[in-house]
């Protein structure tokens, strides 16, 4: 592979950081933002990131910018699920003295996170649930040897260790809350506003834990290495 200049400007943030090492590892050179020919900007990116950028060849994570967004990469979000599945594991063992062997274990939503999950959890002898709206995802829910219920078995009385939800929309209010026992562990995974109320969960004192800047918070280089791969990558099929 040609050597390459980039600029990371923003390295402060971990990712980019050990994404220039990667660079760097791989032959390229880090430059300034004058002379480099791609410009890697972080994941979530912001729009006073783009300032003085004009007319470069950006990429950034998560948006709707100028540039090529390698947050809409398959190969990035599929690798990028599996390493928020490792982090949610690391959670739930920070803040359990239970194990996973054995484990009842409920992953709301059949998405990339969802299945990476499942596979994970599968691993460490776990017993799984997944909870999923669509037909589709139940069925290779099953069919990847977990049991499967819908939505509204959800306010049915339930017996789990632990609660890891992918799903970006409520769907543990008051009924579903209460149908959990009271040493459950829920872990959000799921972007903004989530699928569990905070304010009832917390008023209730259920054992919730905030599953955000994952894969950050226990991956950082991998999760670099991820993006450096990701963006030679674009650049080398043609930066779709």
């Amino acid at each position: 592979m040609q050597k390459k200049l980039f600029a990371v400007p923003f390295s402060q943030d971990k990712r980019m950081a050990y994404a220039k090492d990667y660079l760097i590892k791989n032959g390229h050179e880090i430059t300034d933002v004058g002379r480099a020919d791609y410009v890697l900007l972080p994941i979530p990116v912001k729009p006073e990131h783009f300032a003085g950028l004009e007319g470069k060849t950006v990429f950034y994570g998560f948006g709707n910018y100028e540039g090529y967004d390698y947050n809409k990469n398959e190969s990035f979000l599929l690798t990028n699920s599996y390493l928020t599945a490792e982090g949610a594991i690391a959670l739930f063992k920070e803040n359990s003295e239970k194990s996973l062997l054995g484990a009842n274990v409920l992953i709301s939503g059949y998405g990339r996170i969802g299945k990476a999950l499942h596979r994970l959890l599968n691993a460490y002898g776990s017993s799984v649930t997944v909870c999923a709206r669509s037909n589709v995802n139940r069925t290779q829910a099953v069919h990847n040897n977990a049991k499967a219920i819908t939505l509204i078995e959800l306010s049915q009385d339930n017996n789990y260790d632990a609660i890891f939800n992918t799903v970006p929309q409520l769907i543990f209010s008051k009924s579903e809350i209460d149908a959990f026992s009271k040493d459950a562990m829920f872990i959000e995974l799921a972007s903004f506003p989530g699928g569990i109320d905070k304010l009832y969960a917390n008023s209730k004192g259920v054992n919730l834990i905030d599953g955000k800047q994952l894969p950050l918070r226990y991956s950082a280089e991998a999760a670099g290495a991820l993006v450096a791969k990701t963006v030679l990558s674009m650049i080398e099929e043609g930066l779709g």
